[in-house]
């Protein structure tokens, strides 16, 4: 998902749209895949592990960045699962604390846009 990161990080406003509109493709690429509860089906395979970016990472950044990248909107069948996905037991026990990160994102969105 470099879309994201550049969504986040770019200063030219016509970039970041682009950035933007091609990772809601990518999303919507995913959205069309999943037809089980996970991507293997009824149990969280390598495809969900993968795309761990998506179902826990996304939420602070685009919070802490002011984006709108993924949303139950736009993306029903994916938000359903990245919910799935996170409060699965093994993922949940593994995954660190949503508060952390989003501590961590919006400083650094200080630091970058901050000294612009």
């Amino acid at each position: 998902m470099n879309d994201v990161r550049k969504a986040c990080f770019t200063f030219d406003e016509k970039e970041r749209e682009k950035s933007i509109e091609e990772t809601k493709e990518a999303l919507q690429f995913l959205e069309n895949e999943l037809k089980d509860k996970f991507f293997g089906g009824e149990e969280i395979g390598f495809v969900d592990i993968a795309a761990v970016v998506i179902s826990f990472w996304i939420s602070p950044v685009q919070e802490a960045f002011g984006l709108k990248l993924f949303t139950s909107e736009e993306f029903p069948k994916l938000y359903n699962w990245s919910q799935e996905f996170n409060n699965h037991p093994i993922v949940k026990e593994r995954l660190p604390p949503r508060e952390t990160l989003l501590t961590f994102y919006k400083a650094r969105y200080e630091d970058h846009f901050g000294s612009k």
